[in-house]
């Protein structure tokens, strides 16, 4: 018995320890191709309180005040960059799978940004 209870105890805490390694996205690098008006290749850079987008030229297009919290990530756009929407939030749910990520959207007044973000596969950018 003492052994059934240790194996679940030690099976619980790894799979816990595996969805918080799934759902770490800070400080990460996320790549997808985005159509008009960008068509190009953008990166997602996420960070603790701050992340942004570039083009493959490395070009900034929009930079973010962004938090993470939990499951959730917002953001409210700042800078003078034409795509962004400066002081409007952004909140989306993290959706982690293996090197993928998927932010669905929970609410944006920024229609540009969550055309950009929701339901869109990024994929992880090694450095």
């Amino acid at each position: 018995m003492q052994k059934i209870i240790l194996f679940t105890v030690l099976f619980c805490l790894a799979s816990a320890m595996c969805q918080l390694r799934a759902q770490s996205i800070d400080n990460k690098r996320w790549k997808s191709y985005i159509n008009a008006p960008i068509n190009d290749t953008a990166f997602l850079s996420i960070n603790t309180d701050s992340s942004f987008i570039t083009n493959s030229g490395g070009q900034v297009m929009v930079r973010f005040h962004s938090k993470i919290s939990g499951d959730t990530l917002s953001f409210v756009d700042y800078g003078t960059e034409e795509q962004g929407c400066p002081d409007l939030k952004g909140i989306y749910k993290i959706n982690v799978t293996s090197d993928s990520l998927i932010l669905t959207l929970i609410t944006d007044e920024c229609d540009g940004r969550s055309e950009a973000l929701a339901g869109r596969k990024w994929v992880e950018a090694k450095k």
